[in-house]
């Protein structure tokens, strides 16, 4: 038989309102008793009937999030960013996979939309905005992370690329650098092109011309910055004279490939080439040597998109305007960039 409120009431002796009150953690209940409730719901073996609340609140309680890749380290800090968030207020989340596809993103957000969620966490693939119109006309509250759509107007957060390209900039061109190759996630992404941009404001500032940035293209994975690396490499007239001594790398996964194809021509990061890496996961201080790269704080990035959530969803932005929040990097030095004589 299931546990229902009224028993856990006549358990306590209190009244089946300060029981539902308490499990919502609302202010007006005592921390003892609330603690005291939760503890007599635990072992009742109390469990709380969504599918009733929903009727009652017409909330689901529960949130989507969908991404391009779930195995991506920095989206699996975003994503438990917004689950700390959504722990404390009881809210359940659903993931999802668009593998940056357009058309497996938007039937991710379909499935999530019919499922009733309060609310949408997406990363975009970007290769159109049929997602932005999706979610625009779903009349749900909805929050874009780390990839702004240009020219279109949404509630998003995101840490500052063009910020992170020029810190990037900055650091190799103190150690002397002068010449460089971009590997870039393709720059249709709001992302690798603001990384760029900033990564180029620094040099220009410093009355370098772009021809001093060689930018190459890939699928933003280790396997697709290793082919780059690797063919550039190949066409380089001798391994003595590269035509770049400084490798920007659009992702820490990118920089792996990179470190891979490097060591293939007996080359040494960073006595041959300096290499800096992007998003600061997990494995980077793990590398040899270990990879300086910009942080971008991804963790971050996800409590505060959740915050901006449920204000929208409390009806807390009263003015009705997007919201926009925006998360300065930090560049983490390491060991595989060094000095050079300009």
């Amino acid at each position: 038989m299931s546990i229902t409120l009224k028993d856990i009431a006549e358990e306590l002796n209190v009244s089946v309102n300060t029981v539902s009150r308490a499990l919502r953690n609302m202010p007006d209940i005592g921390q003892e008793t609330t603690n005291l409730v939760k503890e007599t719901a635990a072992r009742l073996g109390y469990r709380k009937n969504l599918a009733a609340s929903y009727l009652k609140t017409t909330k689901s309680m529960m949130l989507g999030i969908v991404v391009p890749d779930i195995c991506n380290p920095v989206f699996s800090y975003m994503y438990k960013g917004i689950e700390k968030i959504c722990t404390e207020t009881s809210y359940t989340l659903m993931l999802g996979n668009s593998n940056g596809n357009p058309e497996e993103e938007s039937a991710v957000l379909s499935n999530m939309l019919d499922h009733g969620v309060d609310g949408i966490f997406l990363v975009p693939g970007m290769k159109n905005t049929q997602s932005h119109a999706q979610l625009e006309n779903a009349n749900v509250p909805y929050v874009i992370l780390q990839r702004k759509f240009p020219g279109l107007s949404a509630n998003f957060v995101q840490s500052n690329d063009y910020e992170g390209g020029y810190l990037a900039a900055q650091h190799l061109y103190q150690l002397g650098h002068r010449s460089f190759l971009y590997i870039s996630a393709p720059m249709y992404i709001s992302s690798a092109q603001d990384r760029y941009n900033g990564f180029m404001a620094y040099l220009k500032e410093n009355d370098l011309a772009e021809s001093a940035v060689q930018i190459l293209e890939c699928d933003s994975t280790r396997t697709g910055g290793y082919k780059v690396a690797k063919k550039w490499l190949e066409q380089q007239p001798g391994l003595d004279c590269l035509s770049a001594t400084a490798i920007f790398c659009f992702s820490d996964y990118v920089a792996y490939g990179v470190y891979s194809a490097i060591a293939k021509f007996n080359l040494r990061v960073p006595e041959d080439i300096s290499v800096i890496g992007y998003d600061n996961n997990e494995y980077s201080d793990m590398t040899f040597p270990a990879l300086t790269t910009v942080d971008i704080l991804p963790y971050k990035i996800g409590k505060q998109s959740a915050k901006i959530m449920f204000d929208l969803i409390n009806n807390k932005n009263n003015n009705g305007e997007h919201i926009e929040a925006v998360i300065s990097p930090k560049l983490i030095l390491r060991n595989s960039t060094k000095e050079v004589s300009p």
